[in-house]
């Protein structure tokens, strides 16, 4: 696919597409809130919560905290995997910018992050996490005050554990609830990821006489249904310790699952198909009133829209692709919104790039040289690769794309590099007992819990 433009043109294309790269709003009046709450829940696919549908629902906190905010029902994440993912919603920045391809990549200190920016604004910020991708030599615990990564191993390392959802929300509630017992006026922001409906899934209803579940949709369903009693416990300590009124929540996941919707596909980090793209997003701001948003938004949208509900603006010559979803907040649904870029480099074969653009969605299968077109409005299961029976639309998606990786990347170079993670090959094997490799196969059968 080559774009029309010459080199020429295209440098200055491109400089000047950066330079119009803004994280304000669109002129409608935010709302606005004193505190944040984080809820991030790994590997949870949209389409699993009664708020997007799922019946019967499992998940009957997260359902009411829906009926109290804005519900985004098109959010799409700019990875199908945790590290870039994750990084896309601090930074404002896609994963050519980024440039977190593969799990030796660490978010480089020349980049700014969420927290950093509030904590130099007053903010005192938190973390709490069970992911492996939390300790500290991936670089996503940048800004924080302080974060407690105690939780955070490889599988199998001493102190990893198999369910973390009871212990990360203890930790959350008491977090919570030392602040309000604070003298403290700062403003604060808690982040809180859990982890549990991660492969391998448990079946949290098995009794000790009976076998699991069988299948691992069921099981990954009891995982999801798991958790989410756990983030109730978290907002329950909000609640209780008069922190809700104040506070803004905002509820997503970095990505969702694959369960053979396109084999061989089965798991996350191999495809940039809705099952893995497409995440539950959802923000609780008191006195705004709850809403559902049909528009489609990116998670890279997240940083900027944070900062101005928090009334924290960005510092002077700040780099990042987010756009305040302010005026979608409020109710305005007319302005147009810009495509959503995603992409993923992690395992030998399977490197993808993805645009969502309105209803359109291109994937371009770069290990295979093969563009996959999709009208999601009419095939929202994307079973009909329209690629060869539209073929303009096809192009002109596919030069939007070009220019949209080449402008990542440009944006990237404003960022020094930084050195990669290492690891022994014992951690190799237990990243890849959790599904990430450089070479495993969709599908490839997985060490149970």
């Amino acid at each position: 696919m080559v774009l029309v433009f010459g080199t020429l043109t295209r440098f200055f294309v491109l400089a000047l597409l950066v330079a119009s790269i803004v994280c304000a709003g669109c002129g409608a009046e935010p709302p606005r809130a004193r505190n944040l709450l984080v809820l991030c829940v790994d590997t949870l696919r949209a389409d699993q919560l009664g708020a997007y549908g799922a019946s019967p629902s499992i998940t009957p906190r997260l359902d009411r905290l829906a009926e109290e905010s804005v519900v985004f029902e098109r959010a799409h994440a700019a990875a199908s995997w945790t590290l870039p993912s994750v990084a896309a919603v601090f930074t404002g920045l896609f994963p050519s910018s980024t440039r977190l391809w593969t799990f030796e990549t660490r978010l480089a200190d020349s980049y700014s992050t969420l927290a950093e920016r509030l904590d130099s604004a007053g903010f005192t910020a938190h973390g709490i996490a069970s992911h492996v991708f939390f300790d500290a030599s991936y670089g996503l615990q940048q800004g924080f005050d302080s974060f407690d990564d105690e939780l955070c191993h490889r599988k199998d390392e001493p102190g990893w554990r198999e369910v973390t959802s009871p212990e990360v929300s203890a930790r959350a509630v008491r977090w919570l609830e030392e602040r309000a017992r604070s003298s403290a006026r700062e403003p604060w922001l808690l982040f809180v990821h859990f982890f549990d409906p991660h492969l391998p899934y448990v079946d949290h209803s098995a009794a000790a006489d009976r076998p699991p579940a069988p299948g691992e949709l069921a099981r990954y369903r009891s995982e999801i249904g798991f958790t989410d009693g756990h983030v109730g416990a978290v907002l329950d300590a909000l609640a209780a310790g008069g922190l809700a009124d104040d506070t803004a929540v905002l509820f997503l996941s970095d990505h969702g699952e694959s369960f053979l919707e396109h084999p061989p596909i089965q798991r996350h980090s191999y495809s940039l198909f809705e099952e893995e793209l497409r995440v539950p997003l959802f923000l609780r701001v008191p006195g705004l009133a709850p809403r559902r948003v049909a528009t489609p938004v990116r998670l890279v949208d997240l940083r900027p829209t944070l900062l101005a509900l928090l009334d924290v603006g960005e510092g002077p010559g700040a780099t990042c692709e987010g756009v305040d979803l302010a005026p979608l907040l409020v109710g305005d649904t007319d302005a147009a919104r810009p495509p959503n870029l995603a992409e993923i480099r992690l395992k030998d074969g399977y490197h993808r790039n993805a645009l969502v653009d309105g209803d359109w969605k291109l994937i371009e299968d770069v290990s295979n040289r093969r563009l996959e077109l999709y009208d999601l409005a009419r095939d929202p299961r994307e079973r009909e690769n329209l690629a060869a029976r539209e073929p303009e639309r096809a192009a002109e998606l596919a030069a939007e794309l070009r220019l949209a990786i080449e402008r990542a990347e440009l944006l990237g170079r404003d960022f020094a590099a930084d050195a990669a993670v290492e690891h022994t090959p014992e951690a190799i094997e237990h990243l890849r007992k959790m599904g990430y490799a450089g070479d495993d196969e969709p599908g490839e059968s997985k060490q149970e819990r």
